[in-house]
């Protein structure tokens, strides 16, 4: 969808028809519903539609009045297309991981599995493993599930999340997830343009727009072209110099740019601090809550080179509300309603061991004890799946499944190491 910010109320002389002509050549955008020759309008200090300020000279403009025979303001957005995503190599991988547990033979025995963190990988896990026909028990400490997408409410009844959440198209393994849980529509997807705010240009923007009848790589290579704000020509030319190593040498490259921060890898190639400052440090923020100065160029490689590759890689989704309701309640309700359990406010005090150094159960702050077949910490230990995909929830999905996938190929000798501890109780 369109999103428009810095908006305030303005009372105009302008002409309807005007306006309304403006909205039907535009569409789909953010249009106004007038009703008289003095017109409600906005004022947007800056709007993903346009990509430019929209500046009203008016001295009230941030003063919003009902006046007699004026109707109230109305504005009406429309969400973009959902991009076929369906047919790329990517999503069609996913795909075929994510069926592979639910076309898994059923295990004689579910095997009760117990997870701690309720955060998109812990829930990941406990979803796919329910899929295999498990019991997974998904353990989170604290009143609210998400980890890092997590959100509040306060007093008022407003949300506050964790950062800004961006469902990429190129997150292969988020956007199954959502089909495989119905969901497609609780994401808002907006016009194929990344937008930057000019931190030496305060209220002033800068858009990248990817052209929607040119395949990738060059409907991104069009949109860096054209973009004379953010980076200057020399820059470009020093960038691209930069990325054909990535290019001609693959993984094993990006793989060794995992020792340079991205600041480090910028000052490298000659570029100079500004364009980390202010393009790069979205991208950092984005992928991994940190700033260019501690965030491997690795990650930024990977993200880059999936941009460049899908012609739908770099197209942005937002989430229709807070992320607790909207994503992970959806995966608990798929979870319970295959006999799995997830508790909230469930913290670990202690971890019990065997005497083979296995773990024996959890020992909860509440003093309940949890035992299972095997137990899974989805908690923050460093991003592995960085080394041939995205960070962020992209990687968090995907480490779920890798793990639940270990486990149900590990399920006889799960079950056989089980079967060994419990034989020596049953003889004393």
């Amino acid at each position: 969808m369109t999103i428009c910010g810095c908006v305030s109320a303005a009372n105009l002389r302008w002409q309807s028809t005007m306006i309304e002509n403006h909205t039907l050549k535009s569409a789909p955008r953010c249009g106004f519903l007038t009703g008289s020759e003095r017109t409600n309008a906005l004022a947007f200090g800056g709007c993903e539609s346009t990509g430019h300020s929209l500046r009203i000279p008016c001295a009230h403009s941030n003063i919003s009045r009902t006046r007699k025979g004026v109707s109230p303001l109305q504005v009406v957005c429309m969400d973009f297309p959902r991009p076929e995503l369906e047919n790329t190599v990517n999503f069609l991988e996913a795909a075929y991981l994510s069926s592979s547990f639910r076309t898994s033979p059923r295990p004689t025995k579910p095997l009760k599995v117990v997870i701690a963190g309720a955060g998109l990988a812990g829930l990941s896990t406990a979803k796919y493993l329910a899929d295999a026909g498990h019991k997974p028990v998904l353990l989170e400490a604290r009143d609210v599930l998400g980890g890092k997408v997590a959100a509040w409410k306060d007093d008022d009844g407003d949300w506050y999340e964790t950062g800004l959440h961006i469902f990429f198209g190129a997150y292969p393994n988020v956007q199954n997830l959502f089909g495989e849980l119905g969901i497609n529509d609780r994401l808002q997807w907006k016009e194929h343009s990344m937008i930057f705010a000019m931190p030496s240009k305060p209220g002033e923007f800068s858009r990248f727009d990817f052209p929607e009848v040119l395949p990738a790589p060059l409907n991104g290579i069009w949109a860096i072209l054209k973009n004379n704000e953010m980076l200057t020509w020399p820059e470009k030319i020093k960038f691209a110099i930069g990325l054909l190593p990535a290019m001609l040498g693959g993984q094993s490259y990006v793989e060794a740019q995992d020792g340079f921060t991205v600041k480090d890898w910028m000052r490298k190639q000659g570029i100079p601090d500004r364009v980390t400052d202010e393009v790069f440090i979205a991208m950092s923020k984005a992928l991994n809550f940190i700033n260019p100065d501690e965030l491997s160029m690795q990650c930024i490689l990977i993200a880059l080179n999936r941009f460049l590759q899908e012609k739908h890689g770099s197209k942005m989704a937002f989430l229709d509300g807070n992320p607790p309701e909207r994503l992970c309640l959806p995966i608990v309700d798929h979870i319970q309603s295959l006999g799995g359990e997830v508790r909230l406010n469930s913290r670990i005090q202690n971890i019990e061991l065997n005497h083979d150094g296995t773990v024996k159960s959890f020992l909860l702050t509440n003093g309940n004890v949890i035992e299972g077949d095997a137990y899974v910490f989805a908690t923050p230990a460093g991003d592995y799946t960085k080394q041939k995909y995205l960070a962020s929830m992209e990687g968090a999905v995907l480490s779920g499944k890798f793990c639940a996938q270990a486990i149900v190929q590990d399920y006889e000798l799960l079950i056989a190491g089980g079967q060994r501890r419990l034989a020596p109780a049953s003889v004393s």
